[in-house]
């Protein structure tokens, strides 16, 4: 063997010595028994070639003539490249062998403890296809649950067994039941034997993938850099997935710099309808909301919604930033990076989507109305801020945004004409009823505080009387009435609250005269209610 193949053979070990870590740590994971058999058959080419002429002398040399050109040199070289190229193959793979498993729980669990979380994700994702297909029943397992199942004793079988309640009419049936069953047992276990079991296999990738989700720090890391990676892994379920689908969910809210940010600001295309479309550039709102089932089965409003909650309660005091002056910095740029913001704007794109693709879940948007509870609690306007504005203060402005969440859902019903024929978009549809509900108790909530100015009262209510003025002449009668009753109501149950509906009527009296109307829903429920026409 000459220079040039040792010069190649030292290029090899070198290349390998000059992976990045997390390569060398996959290459070392996927390198099964099989890999391992191929590349020493071809080491022992190589160095069958480079020994030859010692082999030769000693007379240890394989009795075989050379074909077709081959002799040691080309041998030698043929080997280094086939090892090139077969590394080179298993460097692109993406398939860990079963047989590695607890290999890959060792390396995982190490790089954890020493916070090599590049390398960590590197490798999560590399297989992340693979660990999510084995939390999923396979066709075997489908099998095998098929051929035991009928020898898996029933809840009525073993009651009757434990009483002796078995008639004698039906001895006979029990009897022939019986003999079938002990018949068919040996060949169904013997045949669910021979099918495959990855059973202990899906509990070591669950018991690896809950260590790895349970450190905050890494999930911390992976939703700034890969989300969408841990959106998929909110699907599955292993031992921690709630732990870990809320601690990612709440990151998301939590840091203002996240990718969630960043999508709901891009994603505003929004039909005259109030429906939004998701743009497939901002991959996790492509996730959660393309196929809202998939949000739904998540349930991610729980998270968001409980830190927004929490972040809302935080906020208190005449100084603090959302009880200052409103100002249009906030509204053009630190609306974005707030988190109320950001929350009510996810709930709005979420319920949007959930009722223009007719989803029967009302999604949780009643924390909504805890936004605005929670606000009311701590509002308490500086006493710079100038009350007769439009917004006086940054509460001011998320409460209208709020509110107009709440009315552009309900009002989705009175586009539900042939050229917006897709679902049902009356009180049959859960989100817009709920939305309707909500509505009016937050409006509740707003008059029975009676920490708003007398102006933001007529300006709300304007709001939600043209709604139930649109609703009304789109033949919605019922969600109208939806609204007022749970506006003049603590409770769904309770009786109406006698001075609620005094404050209405008196900020009834000063809206826009266009919007009034005898025959509307509002000024009957009002007049039923009050025991006195309205005008």
């Amino acid at each position: 063997m000459d220079a040039n193949a040792l010069t190649v053979l030292a290029i090899l070990v070198a290349g390998y010595t000059l992976l990045a870590e997390e390569k060398r740590i996959d290459l070392k994971l996927r390198f099964s028994w099989v890999d391992k058999s191929v590349v020493c058959f071809l080491v022992s080419a190589l160095l069958y070639a480079i020994y030859l002429p010692v082999l030769s002398a000693i007379d240890l040399a394989l009795p075989f003539k050379w074909l077709w050109g081959f002799d040691e040199k080309v041998t030698a070289f043929t080997a280094i490249v086939a090892i090139l190229l077969y590394l080179a193959l298993k460097l692109g793979g993406k398939r860990l062998p079963k047989s590695k498993t607890a290999d890959w729980q060792k390396a995982s669990s190490h790089l954890l403890r020493n916070q090599k979380f590049e390398q960590l994700a590197f490798l999560l994702d590399k297989y992340h296809h693979q660990f999510l297909l084995a939390f999923h029943d396979r066709w075997f397992d489908q099998v095998r649950a098929r051929l035991m199942a009928p020898y898996r004793p029933s809840i009525q079988d073993l009651i009757e067994l434990e009483l002796g309640k078995e008639s004698d009419d039906n001895s006979m049936s029990s009897l022939v039941k019986t003999t079938l069953v002990n018949l068919m047992k040996p060949f169904a276990f013997t045949l669910s034997y021979c099918l495959p079991d990855h059973r202990k296999y899906r509990e070591d990738v669950s018991a690896s993938i809950s260590a790895i989700f349970k450190s905050h720090l890494f999930v911390r890391h992976l939703a700034q850099t890969q989300p969408l990676l841990c959106a998929k892994f909110t699907k599955a379920r292993f031992s921690a997935d709630d732990e870990f689908t809320t601690l990612f969910l709440k990151e998301l809210i939590a840091n203002t710099s996240s990718p969630l940010y960043r999508e709901l600001q891009d994603n505003q295309n929004c039909s005259y309808t109030g429906e939004y479309y998701i743009d497939d550039s901002n991959p996790l709102l492509s996730f959660y909301f393309k196929d809202i089932e998939i949000a739904s089965q998540v349930s991610v409003w729980k998270p968001i919604g409980d830190y927004t909650k929490e972040f809302i309660k935080k906020q208190k005091g005449e100084d603090n930033y959302y009880n200052k002056p409103f100002s249009y910095t906030y509204y053009e740029e630190e609306k974005w990076r707030c988190p109320i913001f950001i929350s009510i704007q996810f709930f709005t794109v979420m319920t949007s989507r959930a009722i223009h693709m007719g989803h029967q879940d009302h999604m949780w948007l009643m924390y909504i109305e805890r936004y605005v509870d929670e606000i009311l609690k701590n509002y308490m306007p500086s006493t710079y801020v100038d009350k007769d504005r439009e917004f006086p203060t940054r509460f001011d402005y998320l409460i209208y945004q709020s509110l107009d969440a709440l009315r552009d859902w309900v009002g989705a019903a009175t586009y539900n004409a042939e050229e917006n024929n897709k679902v049902k978009l009356d009180v049959s549809n859960v989100p817009i009823k709920w939305a309707a509900s909500t509505l009016g108790s937050t409006f509740y909530s707003l008059v029975k505080s009676n920490k708003l100015t007398d102006s933001q009262y007529v300006y709300y209510l304007e709001m939600i009387v043209k709604l139930m003025k649109d609703l009304d002449n789109s033949s919605n009668e019922v969600l109208s009435k939806h609204i007022i009753d749970n506006a003049t109501k603590e409770y769904e149950l309770s009786s109406p609250d006698g001075g609620v509906v005094a404050a209405l009527i008196q900020h009834y009296s000063r809206i826009d005269h266009v919007l009034k109307s005898n025959g509307s829903t509002f000024e009957k429920e009002l007049s039923n209610l009050s025991g006195t026409p309205l005008r």
